[in-house]
């Protein structure tokens, strides 16, 4: 599992049936910079998002087969979702 920052939504036209009631985030990687504090990685991955996010949110993500486990679709094509929002644990984020 990966802290990550949502930063956007993505807006499809069209997707999958199988993802149909989750909507796709955009989110960057939290990681600790040199100076200990927390920094935003340079990759932005697209995670399917069961539980409603949003834009600023820090998230609780997973990969792999338990992200279509999240989604409740064994079938689904998600290789990332959103599985929690935090609400406190980055430090002089919160």
């Amino acid at each position: 599992m990966y802290i990550c920052k949502v930063i956007g939504k993505v807006i499809s036209t069209l997707k999958n049936e199988q993802l149909t009631g989750s909507s796709l985030v955009l989110v960057r990687v939290v990681s600790l910079g040199p100076d200990g504090k927390p920094a935003l990685g340079n990759e932005l991955y697209a995670a399917a998002d069961p539980i409603g996010c949003g834009e600023g949110n820090y998230v609780l993500v997973t990969r792999g087969s338990n992200a279509r486990l999240a989604c409740k679709q064994t079938q689904s094509p998600v290789d990332m979702a959103v599985v929690g929002i935090l609400d406190n644990g980055i430090p002089g984020q919160f």
